[in-house]
């Protein structure tokens, strides 16, 4: 269980890092971004509504409700909703990295709620591996 989770991590860390580096000689401070993986879905939960709180009302009411979903265990409409937010074409790097947060630590969740024979979780994990396109 906790090989999986740090496998998933670790992958998370190193696409985080491929993504951020590029980005990063251009912000004057990069003091704001948290860089680490939440350690479950309720922090995700909170530091994603953080990264939306100032956007407009359509996009702020997506971000309540993929918080709601991960909060409350909702794995598909959770996957839905970050993936949805994920495909959106604008952002900040800190709302990004909070999306793509938020997905690894689902993720995470999901497959332990799987390894204990969760039949939601399992669903929600072929649904995120086909949004993904693996």
């Amino acid at each position: 269980m906790k090989t999986v989770r740090l496998l998933i991590t670790l992958a998370a860390l190193g696409s985080a890092a491929v993504l951020l580096l590029p980005g990063l000689g251009c912000r004057k401070s990069d003091t704001d971004l948290d860089l680490k993986v939440p350690r479950s879905t309720k922090e995700a939960a909170t530091r994603l509504e953080a990264a939306f709180a100032n956007e407009d009302a359509e996009t702020k009411t997506q971000a309540s409700q993929a918080a709601a979903a991960l909060r409350q265990g909702q794995y598909e409409k959770a996957v839905v909703t970050l993936m949805a937010m994920r495909a959106r074409p604008t952002g900040t790097l800190q709302q990004g990295l909070a999306v793509h947060n938020s997905l690894v630590s689902l993720e995470v969740t999901i497959v332990e709620a799987m390894d204990g024979g969760n039949q939601d979780a399992k669903r929600a994990y072929q649904l995120l591996r086909q949004l993904k396109g693996r």
